[in-house]
């Protein structure tokens, strides 16, 4: 599968014109990416729900000017101070006769905050709390420690998530370059991750162990 990478690539044995970016790139010419399967990204099926259930794309809210309020409200007022904000004459009145005949689609915090909870909120957090020992005797004589909290979040699921992304589509980087300044490849540049050598070595050493047990 070709890369995605957003900037001019080619060998750099045969070197266009990059007077723009002044850089010159190789290709890694084995095969970088095996597709095994595909299912929908979780992005396709949220839009299909919508599609079926006819809901406009800022569900759970009505419409933009909710979801504006809503994005507000997370950002400049706090939970205990939530409820007078919604329950002030100025507010309910002009969402009341200017916005919307009904009103907005919640009228206090709790309310509010089960809209939010229905937000794709992506791979869940999930916490351990952990006993971390230092090498700093106590008064006890023993090495004093401390309990913390580490939150953490599936990598795999991380993965599918970006990976399902539409907005990362165009941009997405698949397979290694090799990024130089000059066209004898003699001044290496080394910038974005899939520019480094040890992705480059790597994928020299999976191809070769794929050939190996074509064979």
């Amino acid at each position: 599968m070709a890369s995605k990478h957003a900037h001019i690539s080619n060998d750099i044995n045969e070197p266009p014109d990059h007077s723009s970016t002044g850089h010159f790139t190789r290709q890694f010419k084995g095969v970088a990416t095996k597709i095994l399967g595909s299912r929908k990204t979780m992005f396709e099926s949220l839009e299909e729900a919508e599609a079926v259930d006819n809901e406009s794309m800022w569900v759970p809210f009505r419409d933009e000017e909710e979801w504006e309020l809503a994005g507000f409200l997370m950002k400049n007022i706090g939970q205990n101070k939530m409820d007078k904000f919604l329950k002030l004459g100025m507010v309910r009145n002009k969402w009341h006769t200017v916005v919307h005949n009904s009103g907005v689609s919640f009228n206090s915090t709790w309310s509010f905050l089960k809209k939010v909870d229905r937000l794709h909120t992506g791979p869940a957090w999930t916490c351990e709390t952990i006993d971390v020992v230092s090498d700093v005797v106590g008064e006890d004589g023993a090495l004093r420690h401390e309990q913390l909290e580490l939150w953490q979040r599936d990598p795999v699921e991380c993965m599918e998530e970006l990976l399902g992304n539409l907005a990362f589509h165009d941009v997405m980087v698949y397979a290694p370059e090799q990024v130089y300044a000059d066209k004898k490849g003699e001044n290496h540049i080394y910038d974005e991750m899939w520019t480094g050598d040890w992705w480059w070595d790597m994928q020299v050493k999976l191809t070769s162990n794929d050939d190996q047990a074509g064979h």
